[in-house]
């Protein structure tokens, strides 16, 4: 009797592998070659359920955003404060730190790539609507024109930290990432 393959198992395996390296070596230094091996398939293998380098990136930064999303709705259907539902973002651990990284290498890559960049800007306003949603969702605002002025802004918060935290991180340590959010968070919704 033939093995039974879970494809989209060994699928999200392989991507999760080829987000590890993005992270680590970023996107230049992530050969198809290493994550085969780290796989333990063969090249041929990695190609049969990505066409391409760029299918198989791009399913990598799809994953990791789809995780964050994930995760944000979570800490928010548990009820916790706005800070903390907004802060699920943040690289406050591994994971995120990884995450982080990974979206950094793909900003990069969407001032070339017109693909990369189609996917950057809907990820963009996937991530206002998420923090809008978020906001609305926790009482801290009425939904309405301003609410999508402070999700668009604290978005951008969020992202200017993480991006300091990322570069520095001695100096962005979890708490000051926090510290920072709660500060912005005050400064644009009405208490």
């Amino acid at each position: 009797m033939p093995k039974i393959v879970d494809h989209q198992a060994r699928r999200r395996a392989v991507a999760e592998i080829a987000a590890k390296l993005i992270a680590r070596d970023g996107i230049e230094g992530t050969k198809v070659r290493e994550i085969a091996r780290l796989a333990g398939y063969s090249t041929s293998i990695v190609s049969h359920y990505f066409k391409s380098k760029h299918e198989l990136l791009m399913s990598a930064y799809r994953m990791r955003m789809e995780r964050t999303v994930a995760h944000v709705e979570t800490v928010s259907r548990e009820g916790n404060e706005l800070l903390h539902c907004l802060g699920a973002v943040l690289p406050l651990d591994e994971e995120r730190v990884e995450s982080w990284r990974i979206w950094l290498a793909f900003w990069g890559l969407a001032t070339a790539d017109e693909t990369f960049l189609l996917e950057q800007r809907q990820r963009s306003r996937e991530s206002v609507e998420l923090f809008h949603r978020t906001i609305v969702n926790a009482g801290a605002m009425q939904e309405g024109e301003h609410s999508w002025l402070v999700a668009q802004a604290l978005l951008s918060s969020v992202a200017g930290i993480a991006t300091q935290a990322i570069y520095d991180p001695e100096s962005w340590p979890p708490e000051r990432q926090l510290a920072i959010l709660k500060l912005q968070i005050d400064n644009n919704i009405p208490g």
